[in-house]
């Protein structure tokens, strides 16, 4: 039913396959196989993807409630859990996973052996009520009452450009100065209210050069000399990147969340306090609005 659900909400194998963190042959098998055990035709092909069925949707009420009791009682039980044995789940994005966090869990794993930390990165919001996750690192504060958030952190964003590429263009000084400049535009960032300064940039621009959703790759084409673009300032702990003296005036806030009624649970607290000790540590030269600040700023 979790199967079922995750097609009928975003209307393709792959996309469910990337909420459930599995493979697309693995949907499409468990829904053969779950409309065999039915004797029902679930989905629908059309062009723009998915439809659940009309004898499958007289159905959809009562998977949901399904899902939503299963959750309840492994999230009850999770927050018994006294086991320091298992995996635990930690959703973040692309830059803070692969440049602060993972280098920083060696010392949680040499210190408890047992437990295995599964980093799952990427700009998707993941659902901690039904356990896509155990704890996120987050740009934003949840609205549910049931999620429990910290605030581990702050960071301005800033404009960015390699060495070769500014030996060639120049680092722009002002505003208008990004008309001239190619653009590398991380387009996940256009859905953010707060982004709207660097939106009007990349709208306004005659040249922007390349476009991607990852900003992973949106760093890498920086820092090769493709064009400039807007990431945190802590981009200069793991990059020679250069920041333009430009005022965006966007400032985002970290948090750490993670569900009241998992979170007291042994390996699971023991994974939320080590994290956000890490941040108190790196905070004042990695997570402060002095942090990396660039001159001129």
């Amino acid at each position: 039913m979790r199967f079922f659900l995750a097609v009928a909400k975003t209307g393709s194998f792959s996309a469910a396959a990337t909420q459930l963190n599995t493979k697309q042959t693995t949907v499409g098998r468990r829904i053969q196989a779950l409309e065999r055990r039915l004797g029902a035709k679930l989905f629908d092909r059309h062009r723009h993807g998915m439809e659940v069925t009309p004898a499958a949707r007289g159905v959809l009420v009562q998977a949901e409630s399904m899902l939503s009791n299963a959750t309840s009682i492994e999230r009850h039980l999770a927050g018994l859990d006294r086991e320091m044995a298992g995996v635990v789940r930690i959703a973040s994005t692309e830059g803070i996973a692969a440049h602060w966090l993972v280098p920083r869990l060696d010392h949680l794993r040499r210190s408890h052996p047992d437990i295995i930390v599964q980093v799952i990165s990427g700009d998707q919001v993941l659902d901690l009520a039904t356990r896509q996750a155990d704890l996120a690192i987050r740009f934003f504060r949840p609205t549910s009452n049931q999620l429990v958030a910290a605030r581990v952190g702050q960071f301005n964003m800033s404009i960015f450009a390699a060495p070769n590429y500014i030996e060639q263009y120049g680092l722009p000084q002002k505003l208008d100065d990004l008309r001239e400049h190619h653009i590398v535009d991380h387009t996940t960032l256009h859905s953010l209210p707060s982004m709207k300064p660097w939106s009007e940039v990349v709208e306004r621009s005659p040249s922007v050069v390349l476009r991607t959703n990852s900003s992973y790759a949106a760093v890498e084409a920086v820092r090769v000399g493709y064009g400039i673009s807007v990431f945190p300032d802590y981009v200069t702990k793991s990059s020679n990147l250069v920041a333009a003296p430009i005022d965006l005036k966007i400032v985002r806030d970290i948090w750490l969340v993670s569900h009241e009624e998992t979170n007291k649970g042994a390996r699971i607290r023991t994974v939320i306090d080590y994290v956000r000790d890490q941040f108190r540590q790196d905070e004042r030269e990695w997570f402060s609005l002095t942090a990396s600040r660039p001159v001129g700023m």
